[in-house]
C-alpha cells in the first residue's frame, strides 16, 4: 500500500478507502451500486413495516365488525322465538339496526394515512417490497353492509340466519387473508434485512478502510522517513567533518 500523507489522513479521517473516482475507479463504481441497493432495502424495509400497520388497522376495524356480526346472530337467533311479540321483535331490530350503523360507520370511515381501506377503494395497491421498488399488488375486501349482503336483513318478517353466516364468512376470510399477508410480511422484512446486511459486509469490503492497517502503515512510514532523515543528517554531518580535515 503506498502511504501518501495527505491522502491516509483523509482516509482516516473518513474512514474510507476511496474517497475519489481516481483512487479506484470500479471499486468506486460497485460501491456505489452497493450503496443504491442497500438504500432500495433499507426502504423497501421500511415500506412493509407501513403496510403491516395498515393491514393492523384494517384487521382491527374487522375484528369489531366481526363482534357486530356476532351480536347481529344471536339477536337473530333471539327472534326466531315463538314467544316473542312483534313490539319484541322491533326492538331487538332497533338494536340490530344500531349495530349495522356501527359497521357501516367502521367501513366507511377505516383510514390508514388518509386512504379508505374497508369501503371497496383499497384495491390494486403496489407494496414497494424490494429494493428496485418491485413489489406485489395489495387489496382489501369491501365490507360495506351492500357488499356483505346484509343492508336490508331484518327480523321483523321472514329471515335466514344463513345471510348473516354468509357475512360472518366473508370478513373471515377477510381477516384471514391479511393475516397470511401480514405474516408473509414479516418473513419478507426479515430476509430483506439479511440481504442489506449481506450488501452492507460487500460494501464494507470494498469501500471501508482499515483503519487499524492504515494506522500500522502510516507509522512505518514516519519511522523510514524519520530513518532517512537522520541517514541524510548523518551524512552531511560526516562530509561536514571531512572537508574540516582538508582545510
Amino acid at each position: 500500500m503506498k502511504i501518501q500523507g495527505y491522502d491516509v489522513y483523509a482516509q482516516i479521517a473518513s474512514g474510507n478507502r476511496i474517497n475519489t473516482a481516481s483512487k479506484d475507479p470500479s471499486g468506486m463504481a460497485i460501491a456505489e451500486k452497493l450503496t443504491s441497493q442497500i438504500k432500495g432495502s433499507d426502504q423497501a424495509v421500511e415500506n412493509m413495516a407501513s403496510s403491516q400497520d395498515l393491514l393492523q388497522t384494517a384487521e382491527s376495524a374487522l375484528d369489531s365488525i366481526t363482534q357486530g356480526l356476532q351480536r347481529v346472530r344471536e339477536l337473530g337467533v333471539q327472534a326466531q322465538n315463538a314467544s316473542l311479540t312483534d313490539s319484541d321483535r322491533s326492538i331487538i331490530q332497533n338494536e340490530i339496526n344500531e349495530i349495522f350503523s356501527g359497521i357501516s360507520q367502521t367501513a366507511q370511515n377505516t383510514e390508514f394515512n388518509t386512504m379508505k381501506l374497508l369501503d371497496g377503494s383499497f384495491t390494486d395497491k403496489v407494496l414497494g417490497a424490494g429494493s428496485n421498488g418491485q413489489g406485489s399488488v395489495m387489496q382489501l375486501e369491501n365490507s360495506s353492509l351492500q357488499a356483505l349482503g346484509i343492508d336490508n336483513f331484518s327480523v321483523e318478517g321472514n329471515f335466514d340466519l344463513s345471510t348473516i353466516d354468509q357475512a360472518l364468512e366473508t370478513v373471515q376470510s377477510a381477516r384471514s387473508n391479511i393475516g397470511s399477508r401480514q405474516n408473509g410480511l414479516t418473513a419478507q422484512i426479515n430476509q430483506t434485512q439479511i440481504t442489506g446486511e449481506n450488501l452492507s459486509s460487500g460494501r464494507s469490503q470494498i469501500a471501508d478502510l482499515d483503519i487499524s492497517q492504515a494506522l500500522i502503515d502510516l507509522n512505518r512510514e514516519k519511522v523510514l522517513s524519520q530513518y532517512k532523515m537522520a541517514l541524510q543528517n548523518k551524512s552531511a554531518e560526516q562530509e561536514q567533518n571531512r572537508l574540516g580535515l582538508l582545510l
